[in-house]
């Protein structure tokens, strides 16, 4: 991975660029989260990415 600083950080930032797909942006052509379109739905507030993390630490 270009420009980071340690070998150890490349998978951390990847699951999030993951996450952030999956479950906080909606996708361009579908206009909906890809979670919510494949039945998921987590109700997530305006601050999608605390939400998920409150949830993780249930």
């Amino acid at each position: 991975m270009w420009g980071l600083k340690a070998l150890w950080s490349a998978p951390i930032l990847l699951n999030a660029i993951v996450i952030q797909h999956n479950f906080i942006e909606n996708h361009f052509t579908t206009d909906e989260v890809p979670s919510e379109r494949a039945g998921v739905n987590l109700e997530l507030g305006e601050n999608k990415w605390l939400d998920l993390i409150k949830l993780s630490s249930l």
